[in-house]
């Protein structure tokens, strides 16, 4: 019992050391990571990239389709939207539609504005199109298309999401 009285007095000492909530070093606080996560501007640029491939294969789908899905203005709207509907009436009131043959779809530069509110991307898309009549018979040979565009897009409230907003072809 003489023994259990020191024992005891040391180890309530022990927990009060350790337990100093008033100090504000504390020992149990875990270190930083080692790894760095991405920046905002970062994860943004990554977000227009995703926004270009995903209107990408929307503007393929149209194409071959000519008509907007549903899905459509996850990637793309305005007035980038409102041109896709009318190159595909256009085409459905001709009786063609095209086929793509070989695609190679190139960001070249993707620029944000200081906002963060809008970014504006150069891509430049070297295609390999065929035109077809809409029972599925060639409509002519394939033709080449060699083209670079401006697009603007936008983001979408506080996001990490952007639509495609405008398209303007460039020379």
């Amino acid at each position: 019992m003489k023994r259990l009285g020191p024992v005891l007095i040391t180890f309530l000492a022990a927990i009060a050391l350790g337990c100093d909530g008033g100090n504000e070093e504390n020992a149990t606080q875990p270190s930083p990571p080692a790894t760095t996560t991405e920046s905002g501007q970062e994860a943004l640029e990554r977000a227009v990239r995703s926004t270009l491939t995903a209107n990408r294969r929307l503007s393929v789908y149209v194409l071959w389709n000519n008509r907007i899905p549903s899905w459509a203005e996850r990637s793309t709207r305005g007035p980038a939207l409102a041109g896709l509907r009318t190159a595909a009436a256009d085409r459905r009131k001709r009786g063609i539609r095209a086929r793509l043959l070989s695609d190679r779809f190139q960001v070249v530069s993707i620029s944000l504005d200081p906002s963060y509110t809008e970014a504006t991307a150069i891509a430049r898309g070297r295609q390999r199109v065929r035109p077809y009549r809409l029972n599925g018979k060639p409509a002519g040979r394939s033709v080449e298309l060699n083209e670079r565009a401006r697009i603007e897009l936008r983001r979408l409230g506080r996001s990490n999401r952007f639509v495609v907003w405008r398209v303007e072809l460039l020379d």
